[in-house]
């Protein structure tokens, strides 16, 4: 039993000792009611040992105690850097972390804003003079248990695959058995823990006689969703899509032989999360109770998959712009708009966005299929947010200050990158004209010439980058002063739009809102997109927020309207000015052709006989008929 040294005092002026008790249980297999022991344990503790007023708080969940990122942990250190608490009171240290980094980290932060930590069964208080030897002790006694844990569970995981256990993911064509199932040898040896349905095997042959005719993985999955099949109980999207055909066709099993360890995880420390891999040399165990193919099948499934794979594989490899980047980094307005119609995403398919539920394969197929243009919806938008920039005090400069930073930045990388870029050349040529002389002198010229060969095309290959990157300096040079900046403020924000990811990263965290609307013609099947935006400027101000607002509202129609709707006010205020004006006069008029005319008047008409004031209509139900909105299917 723990004896302080130091009695437990209060810091608050009421006398009451506030103390927050943290319990935790690291898996699902635990009863919850562990934690509500280990608070009474506390609890019963704390009455020994302190007999005046107590307010305590309860923390405790189920989560790793590796994870360094928990809510009871987030909770705890908000109390303690408030100085609300007193003392910190767990059972044992692991209570609070496994991890000894995470430990030292969380005790030293309580000491330094005058907390006390108290572990009961690791002798812990850091009232004492010697905490740091109880806690080192502990430390390393909590971290002893987790090599050898990890080390008693990998080799009871590798003893149950081996007798037909460790049945993680169950895949189409297969089910989970029962422990009685499995111990019965009915299915296969005894202890087998999964069985293969019959009835999928024809199903599956089929999907390999589609991919041996050269159907598409994405036309596979249409077809077997259609059918309604289930494409089985590991598939979080409940749907076939081509990553779940290929993954199963893949899969050894269907031919009787189970893996183990295709993946590795490994502990990240820092965070507590893991890390996928793949495994080196997975374990394998031959069941021909489990086959829904013969080997000699499946190995020329895979002959033909690798073909496929080989023939629509990347060929520009590390030349490649995305190589590296990770898919959250885009240029705006990439992974900022999002569909009214699903909610989902829109994509950055190049030249426009797209609702990523509206794409071939799509888990929860959305009907809009609206296309939004990416360099008119950057020019609109831009426009806009510097209009209402205008209206906010300190707005624009704060936009401008944002944008010379970004051009300060730019161009500084670009420098370093080109002097790299020199450096690199330098060496490549001189090493060319020592192979220059090497072969002169008549050294080994088939190995001597190739080498140059290299060496001379990684030359060029450089010196083409030299110049695009001091193209790119030229183009994004910042101005000769911030005036300069402010009258071209427009044409930089959508020049960094386009190029900088950081500065993209900038400009969305101004939107608290951008959710694009199909909007249909009166006239036509037309479908174009009509953006709903929501603006905060507050980020580009400096200082208290003062009146006027910085938040801005708008709508935009992010297209180029046909000529007639563009002409349709002029052409109505003409012909209300003047209803004996004809057609042919109005256009001399404006200066455009008789016929737009025409349709703008017949539009106009239109627009009173369906009493709209709106130009176009939104849809929320999919139209019965769209322009261009009809599915290409896939070759087979």
């Amino acid at each position: 039993m723990l004896q302080l040294s130091v009695p437990l005092r209060s810091r608050h002026p009421d006398g009451k000792l506030r103390v927050v008790v943290i319990g935790r249980i690291s898996t699902e297999h635990q009863q919850e009611e562990s934690i509500d022991a280990s608070f009474r344990y506390v609890q019963d503790h704390l009455a020994r040992i302190y007999d005046g007023p107590l307010e305590i708080e309860c923390l405790g969940e189920r989560a790793s105690g590796m994870l360094a990122d928990r809510a009871t942990i987030r909770r705890a250190e908000d109390l303690i850097t408030s100085g609300w608490i007193d003392v910190v009171v767990a059972e044992d240290l692991s209570r609070i972390y496994r991890n000894p980094r995470l430990q030292y980290d969380f005790v030293q932060n309580a000491v330094d804003n005058g907390c006390r930590v108290i572990c009961i069964a690791d002798s812990l208080d850091t009232g004492s003079e010697n905490w740091e030897l109880a806690l080192g002790a502990a430390a390393f006694r909590h971290g002893m248990f987790i090599p050898d844990v990890r080390r008693r569970v990998r080799r009871s995981a590798t003893h149950a695959f081996h007798n037909g256990g460790m049945v993680l993911k169950i895949k189409y064509g297969y089910r989970r058995l029962s422990k009685e199932e499995g111990a019965s040898g009915h299915f296969g040896p005894k202890g087998l823990r999964i069985a293969k349905i019959g009835e999928c095997t024809a199903v599956i042959c089929q999907m390999c006689q589609w991919v041996n005719d050269g159907v598409s993985y994405v036309r596979i999955a249409e077809r077997l969703n259609q059918a309604g099949i289930q494409p089985g109980p590991f598939a979080k999207r409940e749907q076939w899509s081509a990553a779940t055909v290929v993954n199963l066709l893949r899969d050894p099993i269907l031919s009787g032989t189970r893996r183990f360890r295709v993946v590795m995880y490994e502990p990240v420390y820092g965070t507590g999360l893991h890390r996928r891999r793949k495994g080196g040399q997975p374990e394998t165990k031959i069941y021909p109770e489990l086959a829904h193919l013969s080997v000699s099948d499946q190995t020329k499934l895979w002959r033909v998959m690798d073909e496929r794979g080989a023939l629509g594989r990347d060929t520009a490899g590390k030349s490649h712009k995305r190589l590296n980047v990770p898919r959250s980094r885009s240029f705006w307005p990439g992974q900022s708009a999002t569909c009214a119609i699903c909610g989902g995403r829109m994509y950055d398919l190049g030249a426009f966005l797209k609702c990523k539920n509206a794409l071939p394969g799509a888990a929860k197929p959305c009907w809009n299929h609206v296309q939004v243009p990416i360099q008119p919806t950057r020019q609109k938008t831009v426009e806009w947010l510097i209009n209402a920039a205008e209206k906010v005090p300190g707005a624009v400069d704060g936009l401008i200050s944002r944008v010379w930073a970004e051009l300060e930045t730019a161009r500084r990388g670009t420098q370093s990158e080109v002097g790299r870029i020199e450096r690199r050349t330098r060496e490549l040529q001189n090493a060319a004209s020592n192979l220059a002389k090497a072969i002169a002198k008549g050294g080994e010229l088939d190995v001597l010439v190739k080498e140059l060969a290299s060496v001379q095309a990684e030359v060029e290959g450089l010196q083409a980058r030299k110049r695009k990157e001091t193209e790119a300096e030229s183009q994004s040079a910042p101005p000769v002063t911030r005036e300069q900046l402010a009258a071209n403020l427009k044409d930089y924000v959508i020049s960094l739009l386009r190029t900088s990811y950081e500065f993209a990263d900038v400009f969305r965290g101004l939107f608290s809102e951008f959710v694009i609307f199909p909007v249909q013609a009166l006239d036509t099947p037309a479908v174009w997109p009509r953006g709903r935006l929501e603006l905060n400027l507050e980020p580009l101000r400096a200082g208290p927020t003062e009146p006027p607002s910085a938040r801005a509202s708008t709508t935009l129609d992010l297209f180029d309207p046909p000529e007639h709707i563009r002409w349709l006010d002029a052409c109505r205020a003409l012909k209300a000015d003047s209803p004996k004006l004809s057609l042919k006069r109005i256009a001399a008029q404006l200066g455009i052709g008789h016929m737009t005319v025409k349709r703008a008047l017949s539009y106009a008409r239109l627009m009173a006989t369906m009493g709209s004031v709106d130009l176009y209509r939104e849809l929320h139900e999919r139209p019965p008929t769209a322009s261009r909105w009809h599915r290409k299917r896939p070759r087979g």
